[in-house]
């Protein structure tokens, strides 16, 4: 090599598993955002599910008492597994919201948010090319998750004309019986559908029949937005944690997003290993937190009755203003989302989310973001005030988006 040429940069390859990540599909619109902020433009974000609120004053004033301790031990290494109270405070709350008894000993896990719990419990279970059974649309983080883990993914979509239930009937037997574990959510993100009791019984037997556990995500139990429903936790149908492990977050009913807390309860064999996993990779999370978070899980739960006030106002303030556009489009009952249908002239939801944007400075999430089953339609989250989501409904009709 002559002492003009540079030397060739090697290559740091990613692994296999990293390959395997698709390209996350909401970067592009969130890419486009940013470029109309820089241009000056009004831009009204309705693409991330970010609660806009204040979190509960109980939980910013249990934080300040923990970080004002004059004792260090709140800033000392957190125990893998959580603080003990917090453990209790958890158990505690699923036995007065769901008559739900849980052992904090070893049925119970504190989270840094329950994406982190997620991914870990599937690195703990799966082998590549073991099966899992998605129901989608869905959170993405499950898309990535199981991903990574280099598993087999079948997607088990949630349809409108199932009221967005998947239907366990319609799945392949063989591949039930490969599944290791079955993905739901409910309330779900993104299309706010709710279960029944029906279903849950029903899933249960599928589960016992094809020998597969289920995850069920209860992140939005409290944000209801109908006074006839009240969410359930599928350990209500499997009380003797038989093949369930079930995750909850302070993010969405409590506001509490960048605090990165949550938890997973459940079969002790799967906290069990979730727990291997987590002493390997980080530490447990920062004991004020959880201190604050205790505060609030075991006190009033007045903030989730209105904070999902907040969130009906808006949905209604949101639909009212849509409504002589002609969308089909129920009202959802529970969570900070409307699944809307994109206008039939539009061939996907990138190109409808993109031409939104574009003309209007609305950013919503495409739905193919969120598994294939969320093709032809966009969430949108609820997380501006009532006037600038009537402001919304203004800029559509102007820019003739009709259905």
């Amino acid at each position: 090599m002559s002492s003009s040429q540079s030397p060739v940069k090697p290559v740091l390859a990613a692994s296999d598993r990293l390959q395997n990540v698709a390209p996350y599909a909401l970067a592009r619109v969130f890419q486009d955002r940013d470029e109309k902020v820089r241009q000056g433009a009004d831009v009204i974000d309705l693409g991330v599910g970010n609660p806009d609120l204040r979190p509960p004053a109980l939980a910013i004033e249990a934080l300040k008492a923990a970080l004002d301790d004059p004792s260090v031990q709140n800033h000392r290494y957190p125990s893998f597994n959580g603080l003990p109270e917090f453990r209790a405070g958890i158990a505690q709350w699923y036995r007065t919201r769901f008559s739900v008894t849980i052992d904090p000993e070893g049925e119970a896990l504190p989270l840094v948010g329950s994406k982190e719990g997620i991914a870990k419990l599937l690195f703990a279970h799966l082998n590549p090319g073991d099966t899992v059974l998605m129901c989608t649309p869905c959170y993405p983080a499950y898309l990535g998750a199981a991903a990574l883990t280099q598993s087999r993914l079948v997607e088990v979509p949630l349809l409108a004309r199932n009221r967005f239930l998947p239907d366990l009937g319609a799945i392949d037997p063989e591949d039930a019986q490969r599944a290791k574990f079955i993905c739901v959510n409910f309330p779900n993100n993104p299309t706010g559908a709710i279960e029944t009791p029906e279903f849950y019984q029903e899933l249960l037997s599928f589960a016992r029949r094809h020998d597969l556990f289920v995850i069920s995500d209860i992140a939005y139990c409290d944000l209801s937005l109908d006074p006839s429903y009240r969410a359930r936790s599928f350990l209500e149908f499997d009380r003797d944690h038989e093949r369930t492990v079930e995750f909850h977050s302070f993010s969405k009913s409590y506001s509490m997003q960048g605090w990165r807390i949550g938890f997973a309860v459940g079969n002790r064999e799967g906290m069990a290993n979730l727990l291997k996993i987590k002493s390997n990779m980080d530490f447990g999370v920062f004991m004020a937190i959880q201190r604050a978070a205790l505060a609030v899980l075991t006190g009033p739960q007045d903030y989730c009755r209105e904070a999902a006030n907040t969130y009906r106002f808006r949905r209604d303030a949101f639909l009212s203003a849509i409504q002589p556009l002609g969308y089909p489009v129920d009202p959802p009952l529970a969570t900070l989302y409307v699944w809307l249908p994109i206008p039939r002239r539009y061939g996907s939801s990138m190109e409808f989310a993109r031409d939104l944007l574009d003309r209007t400075g609305v950013v919503v999430a495409p739905g193919i973001g969120f598994g294939r089953a969320g093709e032809g339609y966009v969430r949108v989250a609820l997380c501006v005030s009532e006037n600038r989501l009537r402001e919304v409904g203004r800029r559509m009709s102007d820019a003739g988006f009709r259905y």
